[in-house]
């Protein structure tokens, strides 16, 4: 009885595995398919700001739902250990955010197209999140 159950569970385990794997799998499918998309719009040469916000949104997205169906998979202690370095990544990101709003404030006085300096913000925004997502598909694999 002991052994079935050992069974069971190492199976269960092992589907729940698959599972993730997958899912983190299609996970990373959908940011490299935003980047793509991303890549494409930029080409265009129509809006590109718009391109840029529209991918940073995309992108916060996907970390968001990431993040939270990591924390639904995971056992209380790495759940710990994950809210404490996406703390301390947070920290950096307000402050990296900080210094690219301030650099673009001072650009914008000396450009006349002050929708590129924010294009450009926007793109540095996203490739910070783009980063963090990657980092969460390479360790979370689970």
């Amino acid at each position: 009885m002991r052994s079935l159950l050992t069974v069971t569970m190492l199976t269960c385990g092992l589907g729940l595995l698959i599972s993730i794997s997958a899912h983190s799998q299609s996970r990373a499918t959908a940011l490299d398919t935003l980047e793509m998309r991303y890549q494409q719009c930029l080409t265009s040469n129509h809006n590109m700001y718009n391109c840029a916000l529209n991918y940073y949104k995309q992108l916060d997205s996907l970390l968001y739902n990431t993040l939270q169906y990591i924390y639904s998979h995971i056992d209380t202690n790495k759940q710990y250990q994950l809210q404490t370095d996406q703390g301390a990544w947070e920290a950096r990101k307000e402050e990296y955010f900080k210094k690219i709003d301030e650099r673009v404030e001072k650009l914008h006085k000396s450009t006349l197209a002050g929708l590129n300096d924010d294009m450009i913000s926007t793109d540095n925004k996203a490739a910070f999140l783009k980063d963090r997502l990657s980092l969460l598909f390479k360790d979370f694999t689970i």
